[in-house]
């Protein structure tokens, strides 16, 4: 008897949990704010020399002049 009862103490451990999760994801998915604001993309062409001295992460510089 005693096992049944860790069990549902246990499950309703669990469902709590379940429940604090849940409303913490519908918080999250409620403040998601979708921007109606265009991004404008520019005709001209790409200017390489902008990026001239910048690293590549993870690459250490490999066009370095």
């Amino acid at each position: 008897m005693r096992r049944i009862v860790n069990d549902a103490e246990r499950i309703l451990n669990d469902v709590e949990l379940l429940d604090i999760d849940a409303n913490e994801l519908a918080l999250t998915q409620q403040t998601a704010v979708t921007s109606t604001e265009k991004i404008g993309i520019p005709d001209t062409p790409y200017d390489s020399a902008f990026w001239r001295d910048v690293d590549d992460e993870g690459v250490g510089g490999h066009n370095r002049r």
